[in-house]
């Protein structure tokens, strides 16, 4: 797979980031800030990829990893797939403080990439600009895809950075 179909991830993430910090934006300014997690991300990042055309699947199990038998499954926030386009796996984190774990993302999203080839695996980190405007998100494993958008609204300075998983063909 070559230019077009990395052309249509840059476009959908970069439209995942701008909406992000906009519809953020926008339930802060209707008061809804107690309601913030992780999960306020999902619908706006499952309409943005829908709208360009994707299948999405939320909270699919990882390919390529092993799954226990009993308890939780091992899952991606989100599985996008499009024809005459790479695969995307993408998982997603609000950001609180300075300190971003991201182990078990950079497990499932090294195993994902393994497992479906050419496909391309994303960690999304969401939160203030403050929280998220230096953060290096584990240098040896990730590279930034795109630049950073912040919605600096005076009070309300949210941001969206994401990064790609090494170890992957361009």
């Amino acid at each position: 797979m070559g230019d077009i179909d990395c052309k249509s991830a840059r476009d959908v993430i970069y439209r995942v980031k701008r909406g992000l910090c906009g519809y953020v934006s926008y339930l802060a300014a209707c008061e809804m800030n107690q309601a913030f997690s992780e999960y306020v991300l999902y619908e706006p990042i499952l309409r943005i990829l829908t709208a360009r055309s994707y299948s999405v699947s939320c909270e699919y199990p990882c390919p390529g990893i092993d799954q226990p038998r009993v308890g939780d499954k091992k899952r991606l926030d989100f599985y996008a797939t499009k024809q005459d386009a790479r695969t995307l796996a993408i998982e997603a984190k609000w950001v609180t403080s300075t300190n971003l774990s991201i182990g078990k993302d950079t497990e499932k999203l090294a195993a994902f990439t393994r497992a479906v080839p050419g496909s391309i695996g994303f960690l999304l980190v969401f939160g203030t600009q403050s929280h998220i405007e230096e953060m290096h998100a584990g240098r040896e494993s990730y590279r930034e895809w795109g630049t950073p958008v912040f919605a600096n609204l005076r009070k309300t300075k949210y941001g969206c950075r994401v990064f790609r998983i090494l170890g992957q063909a361009a």
